[in-house]
Protein backbone atom coordinates (compact mmCIF):
# COMPACT_ATOMS: atom_id res chain seq x y z
CA UNK A 1 0.00 0.00 0.00
CA UNK A 2 1.26 3.38 -1.29
CA UNK A 3 0.96 5.95 1.47
CA UNK A 4 -0.17 9.39 0.16
CA UNK A 5 2.83 12.10 0.63
CA UNK A 6 1.87 15.42 1.44
CA UNK A 7 3.02 17.63 -1.93
CA UNK A 8 5.20 19.97 -0.11
CA UNK A 9 7.27 17.13 1.79
CA UNK A 10 6.30 19.18 5.04
CA UNK A 11 6.58 16.31 8.24
CA UNK A 12 4.56 18.64 10.17
CA UNK A 13 1.77 18.35 7.92
CA UNK A 14 -1.85 16.47 8.99
CA UNK A 15 -1.81 14.78 6.17
CA UNK A 16 0.91 12.71 7.02
CA UNK A 17 -0.40 9.74 8.71
CA UNK A 18 1.20 6.63 10.47
CA UNK A 19 -0.64 3.94 9.23
CA UNK A 20 1.68 1.80 6.57
CA UNK A 21 4.83 -0.29 7.19
CA UNK A 22 5.27 0.50 11.01
CA UNK A 23 5.22 -3.24 11.54
CA UNK A 24 8.50 -3.40 9.93
CA UNK A 25 10.29 -1.56 12.86
CA UNK A 26 7.43 -1.25 15.52
CA UNK A 27 5.68 -4.78 17.46
CA UNK A 28 2.63 -3.39 17.92
CA UNK A 29 0.44 -0.06 17.32
CA UNK A 30 2.61 2.55 16.02
CA UNK A 31 4.43 2.40 19.95
CA UNK A 32 7.75 2.86 21.30
CA UNK A 33 8.23 -0.69 21.34
CA UNK A 34 11.80 -2.64 20.76
CA UNK A 35 12.72 -3.29 17.02
CA UNK A 36 11.96 -6.67 15.45
CA UNK A 37 14.20 -6.13 12.66
CA UNK A 38 18.17 -4.64 13.86
CA UNK A 39 20.70 -5.32 10.60
CA UNK A 40 24.25 -5.15 11.25
CA UNK A 41 26.87 -4.98 7.94
CA UNK A 42 29.73 -4.05 10.36
CA UNK A 43 31.55 -7.38 11.31
CA UNK A 44 33.59 -6.70 14.76
CA UNK A 45 36.53 -8.72 15.67
CA UNK A 46 37.66 -10.31 12.62
CA UNK A 47 38.34 -9.08 8.95
CA UNK A 48 35.98 -9.03 6.30
CA UNK A 49 35.85 -11.96 4.14
CA UNK A 50 36.85 -11.40 0.35
CA UNK A 51 33.44 -12.60 -0.47
CA UNK A 52 31.83 -10.02 1.50
CA UNK A 53 34.08 -7.50 0.61
CA UNK A 54 33.01 -7.78 -2.58
CA UNK A 55 29.38 -7.63 -2.24
CA UNK A 56 29.95 -4.35 -0.47
CA UNK A 57 32.01 -3.00 -3.16
CA UNK A 58 28.81 -3.89 -5.40
CA UNK A 59 26.41 -2.27 -3.23
CA UNK A 60 28.24 0.98 -2.82
CA UNK A 61 28.27 1.19 -6.43
CA UNK A 62 25.05 -0.12 -7.03
CA UNK A 63 23.96 2.68 -4.81
CA UNK A 64 25.74 5.31 -6.62
CA UNK A 65 28.15 7.39 -4.13
CA UNK A 66 29.12 10.52 -6.25
CA UNK A 67 28.19 14.19 -6.36
CA UNK A 68 25.27 15.76 -7.48
CA UNK A 69 27.06 18.69 -9.65
CA UNK A 70 23.52 20.00 -10.18
CA UNK A 71 22.23 19.85 -6.76
CA UNK A 72 21.95 22.86 -5.03
CA UNK A 73 21.50 22.89 -1.22
CA UNK A 74 20.92 26.47 0.05
CA UNK A 75 23.06 27.66 2.71
CA UNK A 76 21.32 27.69 5.75
CA UNK A 77 20.38 24.07 5.13
CA UNK A 78 24.25 23.63 4.94
CA UNK A 79 24.71 25.22 8.10
CA UNK A 80 21.45 23.63 10.10
CA UNK A 81 23.28 20.17 8.91
CA UNK A 82 26.34 21.27 11.05
CA UNK A 83 24.32 21.93 14.05
CA UNK A 84 22.26 18.71 13.07
CA UNK A 85 26.12 16.99 13.75
CA UNK A 86 26.43 18.49 16.64
CA UNK A 87 23.50 17.43 18.80
CA UNK A 88 23.82 13.84 16.90
CA UNK A 89 27.35 13.42 18.37
CA UNK A 90 25.81 14.90 21.90
CA UNK A 91 23.40 12.62 21.40
CA UNK A 92 25.11 9.51 20.65
CA UNK A 93 27.40 9.81 23.74
CA UNK A 94 24.70 9.96 26.20
CA UNK A 95 22.72 7.42 24.72
CA UNK A 96 25.83 4.73 24.50
CA UNK A 97 25.58 4.88 21.15
CA UNK A 98 28.36 3.18 18.26
CA UNK A 99 30.16 5.75 16.18
CA UNK A 100 28.99 4.03 13.01
CA UNK A 101 25.25 4.60 14.57
CA UNK A 102 25.91 8.62 14.33
CA UNK A 103 27.41 8.25 11.01
CA UNK A 104 24.64 5.81 9.21
CA UNK A 105 22.12 8.52 10.81
CA UNK A 106 24.25 11.44 8.79
CA UNK A 107 24.15 9.50 6.00
CA UNK A 108 20.33 9.15 5.88
CA UNK A 109 19.96 13.15 6.69
CA UNK A 110 22.48 14.01 3.89
CA UNK A 111 20.27 11.20 1.40
CA UNK A 112 17.18 13.10 2.86
CA UNK A 113 18.24 16.89 1.58
CA UNK A 114 19.65 15.86 -1.54
CA UNK A 115 16.04 14.47 -2.69
CA UNK A 116 13.63 16.34 -0.38
CA UNK A 117 13.19 20.43 -0.19
CA UNK A 118 12.76 21.57 4.09
CA UNK A 119 10.20 23.72 4.51
CA UNK A 120 11.18 27.19 5.14
CA UNK A 121 8.30 27.93 7.76
CA UNK A 122 9.36 26.78 11.27
CA UNK A 123 12.78 25.28 9.40
CA UNK A 124 14.96 25.15 12.73
CA UNK A 125 12.07 22.53 14.21
CA UNK A 126 12.03 20.84 11.06
CA UNK A 127 15.46 19.72 10.70
CA UNK A 128 15.81 18.57 14.44
CA UNK A 129 12.70 16.50 14.21
CA UNK A 130 14.49 15.07 10.81
CA UNK A 131 17.70 14.91 12.77
CA UNK A 132 15.31 12.68 15.61
CA UNK A 133 13.92 10.59 13.25
CA UNK A 134 17.11 9.82 11.29
CA UNK A 135 19.04 9.18 14.58
CA UNK A 136 16.40 6.80 15.75
CA UNK A 137 16.27 5.02 12.76
CA UNK A 138 19.87 4.49 12.82
CA UNK A 139 19.46 3.20 16.23
CA UNK A 140 16.97 0.78 15.14
CA UNK A 141 19.33 -0.41 12.73
CA UNK A 142 22.45 -0.89 14.25
CA UNK A 143 21.83 -0.68 18.34
CA UNK A 144 20.85 -3.37 20.50
CA UNK A 145 19.75 -1.58 23.24
CA UNK A 146 17.27 0.58 21.72
CA UNK A 147 16.13 3.99 23.85
CA UNK A 148 11.98 5.39 23.70
CA UNK A 149 11.87 7.95 21.31
CA UNK A 150 11.07 10.61 24.51
CA UNK A 151 14.93 10.12 25.21
CA UNK A 152 15.97 11.89 22.05
CA UNK A 153 14.67 15.00 23.29
CA UNK A 154 15.91 15.30 26.84
CA UNK A 155 17.00 19.15 26.83
CA UNK A 156 13.22 20.00 25.24
CA UNK A 157 10.93 17.05 26.47
CA UNK A 158 7.66 18.61 25.08
CA UNK A 159 9.22 19.92 22.13
CA UNK A 160 8.15 17.00 19.88
CA UNK A 161 5.33 14.25 20.33
CA UNK A 162 5.82 10.39 20.08
CA UNK A 163 3.93 10.42 16.92
CA UNK A 164 5.38 13.35 14.98
CA UNK A 165 8.45 11.60 15.32
CA UNK A 166 7.03 8.78 13.97
CA UNK A 167 5.63 10.34 10.91
CA UNK A 168 8.91 12.03 10.51
CA UNK A 169 10.80 8.62 10.61
CA UNK A 170 7.83 7.60 7.48
CA UNK A 171 8.85 10.53 5.86
CA UNK A 172 12.64 10.08 5.62
CA UNK A 173 11.69 6.10 5.55
CA UNK A 174 9.36 7.08 2.28
CA UNK A 175 12.58 9.51 0.81
CA UNK A 176 14.52 6.81 0.94
CA UNK A 177 12.61 4.32 -0.14
CA UNK A 178 12.84 2.01 2.72
CA UNK A 179 16.52 1.03 1.62
CA UNK A 180 18.12 1.75 5.33
CA UNK A 181 20.73 -0.73 5.37
CA UNK A 182 23.53 1.21 3.79
CA UNK A 183 27.07 0.84 4.11
CA UNK A 184 28.95 3.11 5.53
CA UNK A 185 33.09 3.30 6.29
CA UNK A 186 32.29 1.20 9.64
CA UNK A 187 31.72 -1.68 6.69
CA UNK A 188 35.02 -1.64 5.69
CA UNK A 189 37.04 -0.87 9.07
CA UNK A 190 38.19 -4.04 9.67
CA UNK A 191 39.31 -5.55 6.35
CA UNK A 192 41.58 -2.31 5.82
CA UNK A 193 43.01 -2.96 9.43
CA UNK A 194 44.04 -5.75 8.09
CA UNK A 195 45.52 -4.99 5.10
CA UNK A 196 47.29 -1.59 5.96
CA UNK A 197 48.74 -2.00 9.73
CA UNK A 198 51.92 -4.23 10.11
CA UNK A 199 51.56 -4.62 13.92
CA UNK A 200 48.63 -4.96 16.35
CA UNK A 201 47.47 -1.61 17.27
CA UNK A 202 44.74 -1.46 20.06
CA UNK A 203 43.70 1.61 19.65
CA UNK A 204 43.55 2.27 15.91
CA UNK A 205 39.86 1.49 15.42
CA UNK A 206 38.82 4.03 17.64
CA UNK A 207 41.10 6.36 16.17
CA UNK A 208 39.59 5.55 12.95
CA UNK A 209 35.75 5.91 14.71
CA UNK A 210 36.90 9.19 15.55
CA UNK A 211 38.61 10.54 12.67
CA UNK A 212 35.20 9.17 10.46
CA UNK A 213 32.72 11.01 12.90
CA UNK A 214 35.00 13.91 12.87
CA UNK A 215 35.07 14.07 8.72
CA UNK A 216 31.32 14.23 8.41
CA UNK A 217 31.66 17.88 9.25
CA UNK A 218 33.79 18.21 6.02
CA UNK A 219 31.91 15.98 3.40
CA UNK A 220 28.78 14.65 2.49
CA UNK A 221 28.79 10.84 3.31
CA UNK A 222 26.59 10.56 -0.21
CA UNK A 223 29.43 12.68 -2.22
CA UNK A 224 32.36 9.57 -1.12
CA UNK A 225 32.53 5.73 -1.63
CA UNK A 226 32.16 4.31 2.01
CA UNK A 227 35.61 2.35 0.75
CA UNK A 228 37.73 5.67 0.07
CA UNK A 229 36.50 7.24 3.48
CA UNK A 230 37.29 4.39 4.99
CA UNK A 231 40.87 3.93 3.57
CA UNK A 232 41.92 7.28 4.23
CA UNK A 233 40.35 6.91 7.98
CA UNK A 234 42.83 3.99 8.10
CA UNK A 235 45.37 5.53 6.53
CA UNK A 236 45.28 8.55 8.89
CA UNK A 237 44.73 6.49 12.28
CA UNK A 238 48.67 4.91 11.08
CA UNK A 239 50.28 8.05 9.62
CA UNK A 240 48.96 11.93 10.07
CA UNK A 241 52.03 12.90 7.46
CA UNK A 242 51.34 11.38 4.45
CA UNK A 243 51.76 12.64 1.04
CA UNK A 244 50.22 12.63 -2.17
CA UNK A 245 52.81 10.10 -3.69
CA UNK A 246 53.13 7.96 -0.28
CA UNK A 247 49.89 7.47 0.02
CA UNK A 248 49.69 6.39 -4.40
CA UNK A 249 52.56 3.78 -3.00
CA UNK A 250 50.83 2.79 0.38
CA UNK A 251 48.01 1.57 -1.25
CA UNK A 252 49.51 0.43 -4.77
CA UNK A 253 51.38 -2.26 -2.49
CA UNK A 254 48.68 -4.05 -1.20
CA UNK A 255 47.55 -5.49 -4.41
CA UNK A 256 43.48 -6.18 -2.35
CA UNK A 257 43.11 -2.22 -2.43
CA UNK A 258 43.13 -2.12 -5.83
CA UNK A 259 39.71 -1.57 -6.20
CA UNK A 260 40.06 1.87 -4.53
CA UNK A 261 39.66 5.38 -6.10
CA UNK A 262 42.58 6.50 -4.85
CA UNK A 263 42.02 10.08 -5.96
CA UNK A 264 39.19 9.90 -3.84
CA UNK A 265 41.20 8.47 -1.08
CA UNK A 266 43.54 11.13 -1.37
CA UNK A 267 40.73 13.84 -1.17
CA UNK A 268 39.02 12.50 1.98
CA UNK A 269 42.96 12.02 3.66
CA UNK A 270 44.06 16.01 2.75
CA UNK A 271 40.42 17.05 4.21
CA UNK A 272 41.13 14.69 7.44
CA UNK A 273 44.68 16.16 7.73
CA UNK A 274 43.11 19.57 7.11
CA UNK A 275 41.17 19.26 9.82
CA UNK A 276 43.67 17.66 12.49
CA UNK A 277 46.17 21.00 12.21
CA UNK A 278 43.38 23.06 12.44
CA UNK A 279 42.20 21.38 16.01
CA UNK A 280 46.15 21.50 16.65
CA UNK A 281 46.04 25.53 15.89
CA UNK A 282 42.82 25.94 17.66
Amino acid sequence: MKRKRDENGDPLSRDLSCREGDSFFFNGDCGEDKPILNLNNYCDGFALEEDHLQNLILREIEFGFEKDEDLVIPIWVLNARLESITWVLQRRRALGFHPRTAYLCMTYFDRFISLRQIPVNNKEAVVRLLSVACLSLAAKMEEQNIPSLSQYEVENPHLFEVKLIQRMELTVLGALEWKMNMITPFSFIDYFVSKLCQESLSDVKSKIAGLLLSIITEINSMHQRPSAVAAAATLMALDQKLTKEALELKINSVSELKFLEIEAVIFCYNRMQEKELKSLKD
